[in-house]
């Protein structure tokens, strides 16, 4: 899995980030935890400031502001850690989040937007920006993750009753992207199904409001909501 990096990175790695982002405030991402049956967390804005957190017998360690795993830890969420080099935060692993722990090759997986990035989930080298996805989730092979969906509506502010175009797509663990026939997509209390090309047509609510839109389907990660208007 992309967060288990590599050993030897060093100390000279830690000391270069946080020279680079010195005084920087810490970034403020949107995170979202889905498990192996269900969405351990939904959507919401975590800050991802520098922690501290216990990894087994190498006591308390600390956890560089801006990264994946950082985030993580301000979603409060139960979660293990281990770190087979100390408190390396290149080496950080993710062994538990909630009541899922990783065994065999199906495990824990992060992604920042659309793709898996090639840092450890505490590498400092991998510091998220601001209004970036950040999307940890259980992974059902090693070798090749489940497809993370997302979900494009043709416009964000529409009419009591009118129709919306909606289409899903299904990103890899590259950021590789195709059409989802069969995911349900759903506005507030309405659903639909995409057919062929992944596109669906929706009605808006008949009452203005924020509405969430939303899409997911069997065997694939569920998407980040995307907020739509009725007025």
């Amino acid at each position: 899995m992309t967060h288990r990096a590599a050993l030897g990175t060093g100390l000279a790695v830690v000391m270069l980030a946080a020279a680079g982002t010195a005084g920087a405030a810490p970034p403020r991402v949107q995170i979202m935890v889905v498990g192996r049956t269900r969405t351990l967390l939904s959507a919401r804005t975590v800050t991802l400031r520098a922690q501290r957190i216990t990894i087994g017998g190498a006591g308390r360690c600390s956890v560089p502001s801006g990264t994946a795993l950082a985030g993580l830890l301000d979603a409060r969420l139960s979660l293990r850690v281990t770190d087979v080099a100390g408190c390396d935060p290149a080496s950080m692993f993710v062994s538990r989040i909630g009541p899922n722990a990783n065994g065999g090759q199906a495990g824990w997986e992060y992604k920042v937007d659309r793709s898996s990035p090639s840092y450890g989930a505490g590498d400092p080298g991998g510091r998220l920006r601001s209004g970036e996805q950040l999307l940890w989730f259980w992974c059902v092979s090693a070798s090749a993750c489940q497809r993370t969906l997302a979900v494009a509506p043709a416009a964000h502010i529409v009419a009591p009753g009118a129709p919306l175009a909606v289409r899903v797509v299904g990103y890899d663990d590259n950021g590789h992207a195709i059409a989802i026939a069969g995911a349900t997509v759903q506005l507030g209390s309405v659903t639909a199904v995409t057919g062929p090309g992944g596109s669906v047509t929706v009605t808006a609510p008949a009452r203005t409001g924020r509405y969430r839109l939303a899409a997911h389907g069997p065997g694939l990660v569920p998407s980040f909501p995307v907020q739509v208007t009725v007025t």
